[in-house]
């Protein structure tokens, strides 16, 4: 099939999070398995600008209209196999920023026009290169306005749009793209688009909600979070459009993978020692090293626990900070907590740190890659205690290292990570809890401690268990293989 993939970030051009991973993997794992794979994403002149690429070719002159007028683009080519070429879209005015999104904090107040245009100027861009699609793959807000101009007749009588679907792929529904309804102005809609099935959000213009409810099929990034976002508690307001989708069977939940390459213990060149399923003695050296590195006392027979995270809401880090002191004085454990976001929460984090040197280590900031590594293959038990998780990617990281996810029964971690059972310890792979409270979080911590120290054999099958399932993107892409043929239907 004939793919197009539109994103606003891809690793390594430009990353905020989890999306750049995704729109970088199952491009390539779908090119892999034949498909004809084209990604267009804006080009950052601050952040894709520092990589010095060499391109194979330009597009100069794409018209993009926009509102009153016609913007010109350029297109930058980069051919990364036979099969799965980038097109990068170069506006300066737009994408050349310090930041992708946002400064300080608070959002460019062009957000709106920014996407805007870069939705028509990949809908212009597949016109100027000929790629007539099979596939419209959008990602969120940023893109999600293409889909509302495919069945419009800006482009539906384009040839080139003739046998196009669109699938809208909902990486974390708590970003919608809610803007001022004067910003319609600018996409070339009429009015007869703000409407209550299409762009029309409480007077407003909502951009990840028109294209949820013009796709042809609307995808999540884990089977649990697509059940979750039907309801008032996780749908964030689009819930009844989400159920309108899902009753006519155009919601699906595939569970993102993982760069298996990239994260194996086998060959981790960032590791201290390597080890496997089949031996696992490297992980006692990481965990040494893993103890050193955050000064902390080198304790093999003490539980390690990790946590790399935003500290945000939605990560449930407020929760794990009122249970964590108590654990700290009362219990023989070990916490590394790496991460940055609430200014409050940091200083709490801090503040403990300080007052037992002993069993906390705190990291405000992000890791390079050597740190993030070590931290999967040095800790024994890995906290995600989330209020919600579309997918998840560290838990899939912890169990390649044998390391036991401890989380939170929600989205992707529900579907990744089996709980303990004393009675099959070979087919659990971490530790769950199901309702977000200091109490549950904390006696669920206590219960993995026990058993990492009074049942040895259970953790190391668990271990063995764990690094041994399947997060490969191949299995990712055979099931969108599936989604894209449902869209043809």
């Amino acid at each position: 099939m004939k793919i197009v993939w539109v994103t606003s970030e891809s690793t390594p051009y430009a990353k905020t999070g989890g999306l750049a991973d995704v729109s970088a993997a199952l491009p390539e794992a779908l090119a892999t398995r034949g498909h004809q794979i084209s990604v267009i994403l804006p080009y950052y002149a601050q952040q894709t600008g520092k990589l010095n690429l060499t391109f194979d070719g330009f597009h100069a002159m794409l018209g993009v209209p926009f509102g009153p007028e016609t913007l010109w683009a350029q297109i930058r080519i980069k051919k990364l196999r036979e099969n799965l070429t980038c097109y990068f879209i170069e506006f300066n005015r737009f994408f050349d920023r310090s930041t992708l999104y946002d400064w300080n904090g608070s959002e460019y107040p062009d957000n709106a026009k920014r996407f805007i245009f870069f939705s028509r100027a990949a809908m212009q861009a597949i016109l100027a290169l000929g790629l007539e699609p099979d596939i419209l793959h959008l990602n969120d807000w940023h893109s999600a306005l293409c889909s509302v101009y495919l069945k419009s007749p800006l482009y539906s009588g384009f040839p080139a749009f003739r046998n196009t679907r669109s699938v809208m792929t909902i990486h974390n529904i708590g970003y919608q793209g809610i803007y001022d309804k004067g910003n319609l102005y600018w996409t070339g809609l009429g009015w007869e688009y703000f409407n209550y099935m299409c762009l029309e959000f409480y007077d407003r213009i909502n951009l990840l909600k028109g294209g949820i409810l013009c796709a042809d099929i609307v995808s999540t990034v884990s089977r649990t979070y697509a059940e979750e976002i039907l309801s008032p508690e996780y749908g964030f307001s689009l819930d009844s459009a989400l159920r309108h989708c899902a009753y006519r069977g155009r919601l699906r939940g595939i569970t993102n993978g993982i760069n298996t390459k990239e994260w194996n213990p086998a060959t981790d060149s960032r590791l201290p020692a390597r080890y496997s399923a089949k031996n696992l003695k490297g992980k006692a050296v990481c965990k040494a090293a893993l103890q050193k590195r955050f000064e902390l006392p080198e304790r093999p027979e003490v539980p390690l626990f990790g946590i790399l995270s935003r500290l945000a809401y939605q990560k449930g880090l407020d929760v794990f900070a009122s249970c964590l002191e108590d654990m700290l004085y009362h219990d023989d454990f070990q916490f590394v907590l790496v991460g940055a976001g609430d200014p409050g929460l940091q200083k709490h984090f801090q503040y403990l740190a300080s007052k037992y040197p002993q069993r906390l280590a705190v990291f405000i900031g992000y890791t390079n890659d050597i740190d993030s590594h070590l931290l999967e293959a040095g800790s024994d038990i890995f906290i995600m205690p989330s209020r919600y998780e579309p997918c998840g990617l560290n838990q899939m990281y912890s169990m390649r290292y044998g390391t036991l996810p401890l989380v939170r029964h929600t989205g992707g971690l529900a579907d990744t990570v089996r709980n303990y059972s004393p009675d099959a310890p070979g087919k659990s792979t971490g530790f769950v809890f199901w309702d977000l409270n200091t109490e549950s979080l904390r006696n669920t911590i206590r219960w993995a401690a026990d058993i990492f120290r009074d049942s040895p054999s259970d953790i190391l099958a668990m271990r063995k268990n764990a690094m041994r399932m399947d997060f490969s993107w191949d299995h990712t892409a055979s099931l969108y293989e599936g989604l894209y043929h449902d869209a043809h239907q």
